[in-house]
């Protein structure tokens, strides 16, 4: 998940400039729930179980630990580093654009590739 830290490298400003730590954690947290309520995934929790598989044909049966969690919602780090990106993009939009623009007739939106990272993680939903 994405520390105050690194959105600073990532926005490129100095970390002993703390004149806009209290907009940026505001933002960071924003960033965050609109992607747990846009993909309805979360990053896992410590000691969360990863799934296992059991082979039962070998005595005696054997299990092995998968590369991904138990629960379906919990990124995978794949996925972890891909919902980083995300938030980044995301975050660096909202911190170029604090409120909705209008540049003539045309309107700066989310960026493209957010919307594609989002796309790889998003749950399906009915």
């Amino acid at each position: 998940m994405l520390t105050l830290d690194q959105a600073k490298a990532f926005l490129r400003i100095a970390p002993p400039d703390t004149a806009e730590d209290a907009a940026l954690t505001a933002w960071l947290t924003g960033t965050l729930a609109a992607f747990r309520l846009e993909s309805k995934r979360r990053w896992p929790v410590a000691l969360e179980p990863f799934a296992t598989s059991t082979n039962t044909s070998t005595t005696p049966p054997t299990v092995t630990v998968l590369d991904y969690y138990a629960d379906s919602a919990a990124l995978s780090l794949d996925e972890q580093a891909v919902a980083d990106q995300w938030l980044r993009f995301t975050l660096g939009h909202w911190y170029e654009n604090r409120q909705t623009v209008a540049v003539g007739m045309n309107m700066t939106e989310i960026p493209e590739t957010a919307r594609k990272l989002m796309s790889l993680l998003r749950r399906p939903t009915i």
